[in-house]
């Protein structure tokens, strides 16, 4: 299982030292108990709202580029799901399939990687991770070209 990032806001208090919280939005949103000292004492109160790395069901951390990082994610997710797509779920309303991979995807951008770069790790994703035969490396490439094309705001640190 791969980190995530979603959109996150706290319920209210659970048992001692936990609160409730709840993640993400409409058919993946689901409710966690997360331990009072893994959130800022800013973020403690209900209705906080935050942008959460989960892995499984579990809060890893709290995202510092926050909503920004929504909308780069956004971003890549849009290119994935209409022009990649390799085991065609999206058609089928899972719009958050691949979103394992994003934050892989936009290491890549940032570090300057080429577009043959990332229609190889797409093509290892495919491969090596999913046991699919490939999309072509032509799709592959084109996909790339229009991740390189995002205008990313978020930069590197």
């Amino acid at each position: 299982m791969s980190e995530r990032r979603l959109e996150a806001t706290v319920i209210g208090p659970g048992k001692p030292g936990i609160l409730k919280v709840s993640f993400g939005r409409g058919q993946g949103q689901f409710v966690a108990d997360v331990p009072f000292e893994k959130l800022d004492p800013s973020l403690r109160m209900p209705n906080s709202q935050f942008v959460a790395v989960v892995e499984g069901g579990e809060l890893i951390r709290v995202e510092p580029a926050g909503r920004i990082w929504l909308t780069i994610q956004n971003q890549i997710r849009s290119v994935l799901n209409s022009d990649w797509d390799p085991i065609g779920v999206v058609g089928d309303g899972i719009d958050d399939e691949y979103d394992m991979y994003i934050g892989r995807i936009y290491s890549l951008i940032l570090s300057g990687a080429s577009e043959h770069a990332i229609a190889e790790h797409l093509r290892s994703i495919e491969v090596d991770r999913m046991g699919l035969t490939g999309t072509s490396m032509d799709q592959l490439y084109k996909v790339a070209a229009k991740l390189l094309k995002l205008q990313l705001r978020l930069q590197r640190t």
